[in-house]
C-alpha cells in the first residue's frame, strides 16, 4: 500500500472504532459512584422539600408525606447500590467509632422521645397537675382563669363541644388551631365530669349544623350529654382575628347548660338616661349593653314603675338583679321613689353612673339615706389627664389611684372625660352600728383622682379656689353596702338582715359607645354589673392580651443597628484576618 493511501482519510480508524464497545450495565458499573452521588442528592433532597412543605402548606400534609417517602425509598436504593461501601463504614475500623456514637445518640433519643411522650401524656389527661404546665408569657396567655376553673369543676354533667369550622383558608384554619389551643385547656382542666370536642365542617356536613340550629360561622354548640340542653356561641370573623373565641364566651356557655338563670339587668329609663340599644351614637351605650348579653345576662329598659309591678308580682324570677341609672338628669317622681326605695329595701343592687352639674336634687336625696354625698363640681387633675384637658381624667394604677377591690383588681388605667366624685354626709365613726359590731353603711373606694386635683365649682372657669374648691384625692368611683338607712332602722325579711349594695360612678361617658374600648372602661362597667349581680366568678374573665414586645427606635438608633449589623461583624473580621496575616508573614 502506498504512503499516500496510508494517510487518506478513508483510511484512517475513527473515534467510534477505537472506543471499545461496552454494555449499557457495564458503563453503570464504572459510574457507579456518580449514580451514588446523584440518588444521595436526590433523596436528601426530596426529604428537605417534603418537610417544607409539611411546615409552609399545612393544607398539604398528604402530598409531603409521599414526597419524603420518595426521598426515603431513593437512599434505601442507594445504600443498596452502597452496600459494599456502606458496610465498609458501619465494620470498618471508624465505622465502629461512629456506630458507637450512633448508639449513644439513639439511645439518648429514645430517652428524650419517652420523657416527651410521658409528660404529654400527663398533660393531656384531666386536670392535670398545677406543676405540669407553666406559663411564661406576660399576660399568661395559654392558661386558664382561676374562675375559668371553678367552673369547670363545677359542672353537673358531661358536657360536650361541637366546634362548627370551615378550615380551608389560612385565616379559618389559624382560627381553628387557637381554639382549639383553648378548647384542649378547657378539657385538661375539666373536673368530676369530662369536657370533649370535636371539629365539625359545617360545609361537608351541613345536617349536623341544622342540627344544633347553627347558621353563622365560626360556631360553638355547648350541649350537656346528660340532659340534652344546648347553648350556641357565635364567634368573630377570622379574617379580622385569629381568636374569634374567648373564655368568657365559652364559660357563658357552660353556666347555662348548668341550669345557671340568666340573671336580668334593668336600665332605667324615664328620667333623660343615656340609650343603652344604639351602638352607633358615640353618646350611647350600645356596646355596653351588648357586652352585658354576651356575659349572659338579659338587658331590659324599663321605668321604676314598671319595676314596681315586676316587684308586686312577687315573683323572684321577674325582679333584675341589677338596675343601672346611666346619667339621670331629670328628677325622680314620688311614684319612682318609692319604687326604689321599695327595691332596695328588698336586698336590691343598684348602679349609679352620674354626671357633674347635672345629678337631680331627689337623686341626691336617695343616696343621702345611705350616707352618700355627691360632690358638687368637676374633678380636674394636674398630675393625671389626657388630651390636654385636666377635667379629662386618667386613673392609674401606678399612681396609687387604683385600692385593692375585687371590681378593679389588675386594672392598670381608666378614662373619664368629665367626672363627679362622692363623700360621706356625715362622719363615718358616726354611723350607726348594729348588734355594736356592723355599721348599718359602708363605703369602699374603687378609683380616686391624686393629691393634685381639685373640684372646680365653676365650669367656665378651670383653677383652683382654695377658698372654695375641694383638694383631692377625690374619690370618683365607690361601693356601698347597706343593711338599712341612716334614720329608718335595719332592713329584715323577719328572719335575717336583708343587704343592698351599690356601685357609684361619677361619669357616664366612659361607658359610652365612644370610650368603652379605651383602656380598662369595659371592665370597669361589666365587673362593676357582675360584682352587684353576685357574679364574682365571672368579674374579670376577658380575652387576654398579648403583650407588646415591639421596639421602637430613633432614626439615629435604627440606622446604628442596620449599619453594625451589616459592617461590623465584617469589617472585625477582616481586621482579625489581618492582624492574623501580618504575624505569620
Amino acid at each position: 500500500m502506498s504512503t499516500e493511501q496510508q494517510n487518506s482519510s478513508s483510511s484512517r480508524p475513527t473515534p467510534d472504532s477505537l472506543r471499545e464497545k461496552t454494555s449499557f450495565l457495564e458503563n453503570l458499573k464504572r459510574n457507579t459512584q456518580s449514580v451514588r452521588q446523584a440518588l444521595a442528592f436526590l433523596g436528601v433532597g426530596a426529604i428537605v422539600f417534603g418537610v417544607l412543605i409539611w411546615i409552609f402548606l399545612r393544607g398539604l400534609e398528604g402530598p409531603s408525606y409521599i414526597v419524603i417517602g420518595v426521598g426515603l425509598v431513593i437512599l434505601v436504593i442507594d445504600a443498596v447500590i452502597s452496600l459494599a461501601t456502606v458496610r465498609q463504614a458501619v465494620f470498618g475500623r471508624r465505622g465502629r467509632y461512629g456506630l458507637n456514637t450512633a448508639i449513644v445518640f439513639l439511645v439518648f433519643l429514645t430517652i428524650a422521645v419517652i420523657v416527651n411522650f410521658t409528660l404529654h401524656w400527663a398533660v393531656d389527661r384531666p386536670n392535670p397537675a398545677a406543676w405540669l404546665r407553666v406559663d411564661t408569657t406576660a399576660t399568661k396567655q395559654f392558661l386558664l382563669e382561676e374562675q375559668v376553673v371553678n367552673t369547670l369543676e363545677n359542672l353537673k354533667e358531661p358536657v360536650e363541644i361541637t366546634a362548627f369550622f370551615a378550615t380551608h383558608t389560612a385565616a379559618d384554619a389559624a382560627a381553628w388551631r387557637d381554639t382549639e389551643d383553648m378548647l384542649s385547656e378547657f378539657r385538661r382542666r375539666s373536673g368530676d365530669f369530662e369536657l370533649s370536642y370535636e371539629l365539625v365542617d359545617p360545609e361537608i356536613n351541613p345536617n349536623v349544623a341544622m342540627g344544633f340550629g347553627v347558621t353563622q360561622f365560626p360556631a360553638l354548640a355547648i350541649q350537656g350529654t346528660e340532659s340534652l340542653r344546648t347553648e350556641v356561641v357565635v364567634g368573630g370573623n377570622p379574617k379580622e382575628t385569629s381568636g374569634v373565641f374567648t373564655e368568657q364566651q365559652v364559660v357563658t356557655g357552660l353556666l347555662v347548660i348548668n341550669e345557671i338563670r340568666q340573671k336580668k339587668v334593668l336600665f332605667v329609663t324615664g328620667h333623660s338616661e343615656r340609650d343603652v340599644l344604639d351602638i352607633n351614637d358615640n353618646t350611647s351605650l350600645g356596646l355596653a349593653g351588648r357586652a352585658l348579653n354576651r356575659e349572659n345576662y338579659v338587658v331590659l329598659v324599663e321605668t321604676l314603675q314598671e319595676l314596681a309591678t315586676r316587684l308586686a308580682i312577687g315573683d323572684p324570677l321577674e325582679v333584675p338583679a341589677v338596675i343601672v341609672f346611666a346619667g339621670p338628669t331629670q328628677e325622680l317622681l314620688p311614684i319612682d321613689q318609692n319604687a326604689l326605695l321599695e327595691y332596695a329595701r328588698s336586698g336590691g343592687s343598684i348602679l349609679f353612673m352620674l354626671e357633674p352639674f347635672d345629678t337631680p336634687d331627689s337623686f341626691k336625696q336617695f343616696l343621702s339615706r345611705y350616707a352618700v354625698a355627691v360632690g358638687e363640681g368637676e374633678a380636674a387633675d394636674r398630675a393625671s389627664y389626657v388630651g390636654g384637658n385636666e377635667t379629662f381624667i386618667q386613673v392609674k394604677k401606678s399612681n396609687q389611684q387604683l385600692p385593692p377591690h375585687p371590681v378593679t383588681n389588675d386594672f392598670e388605667v381608666l378614662y373619664m372625660p368629665g367626672v363627679t366624685h362622692f363623700g360621706w354626709t356625715i362622719d363615718p365613726l358616726a354611723v350607726p352600728l348594729v348588734d355594736d359590731i356592723t355599721p348599718v353603711v359602708r363605703q369602699a373606694m374603687l378609683a380616686s383622682t391624686t393629691m393634685y386635683s381639685w373640684s372646680e365649682t365653676d365650669p367656665d372657669v378651670l383653677g383652683y379656689d382654695q377658698e372654695v374648691d375641694i383638694t383631692g384625692p377625690l374619690p370618683i368611683a365607690v361601693a356601698v353596702e347597706a343593711i338599712g338607712e341612716l334614720g329608718g332602722g335595719v332592713y329584715s325579711d323577719g328572719e335575717s338582715t336583708i343587704s343592698m349594695s351599690m356601685i357609684l360612678i361619677g361619669d357616664t361617658d366612659f361607658a359610652t359607645n365612644n370610650y368603652f374600648g379605651s383602656a380598662n372602661n369595659a371592665d370597669l362597667f361589666i365587673n362593676s354589673v357582675n360584682f352587684l349581680a353576685k357574679d364574682v366568678e365571672l368579674i374579670s374573665i376577658r380575652a387576654k392580651t398579648e403583650a407588646d414586645r415591639q421596639m421602637f427606635l430613633t432614626k439615629n438608633e435604627r440606622d446604628f443597628v442596620r449599619w453594625s449589623g451589616w459592617l461590623l461583624m465584617p469589617v472585625l473580621v477582616s481586621i482579625f484576618g489581618f492582624w492574623t496575616w501580618w504575624r505569620r508573614r
